[in-house]
């Protein structure tokens, strides 16, 4: 059972990966991924409730911010309770920002909740805790938040 967890969260990263590369069917996949009624909190620059925000999100506004990334994940911590479970790993990704054309470097911590559907692990509940978005030559020690300095309008 934690293999299909691992393969559920891998699959999340080549597939959020090839979206952001321009294949955009590869991001109705990843919805998939999803129950109905999930819940998507990827630090305070989004909280999403239920699979159609989530497809929104994941279709029309990271394809516009991100022209490359390349998610890797790691230290996974995966708790199982009969259809359920809860994980935990640390993630990094190198990314380009498209307006800005810089190259930066994500890096934290995915909080999750599992629940097995007709045999299928999926994200009942997904949280992001970035511990820094910086630029690639400055690093996290420089600009820790490097969104808000890009992104302005996010509050």
């Amino acid at each position: 059972e934690t293999e299909a967890i691992k393969n559920l969260r891998s699959t999340y990263c080549y597939l959020v990966d090839a979206g952001v590369a321009g294949d955009a069917s590869k991001l109705d996949e990843l919805v998939d991924l999803f129950t109905d009624d999930a819940r998507c909190e990827y630090g305070d620059y989004a909280t999403l409730e239920g699979k159609e925000a989530i497809g929104q999100f994941f279709k029309e506004l990271i394809p516009s911010v991100l022209s490359y990334s390349a998610h890797m994940v790691h230290n996974p911590i995966i708790e199982l309770d009969g259809d359920s479970a809860k994980g935990k790993w640390y993630f990094e990704a190198p990314c380009t920002f498209t307006a800005a054309n810089r190259a930066t470097w994500a890096q934290g911590k995915y909080i999750e909740d599992y629940v097995k559907v007709d045999g299928i692990w999926k994200w009942k509940s997904l949280k992001v805790i970035f511990d820094y978005f910086t630029s690639f030559d400055e690093g996290w020690v420089i600009t820790k938040d490097l969104i808000r300095q890009l992104f302005p309008e996010i509050k």
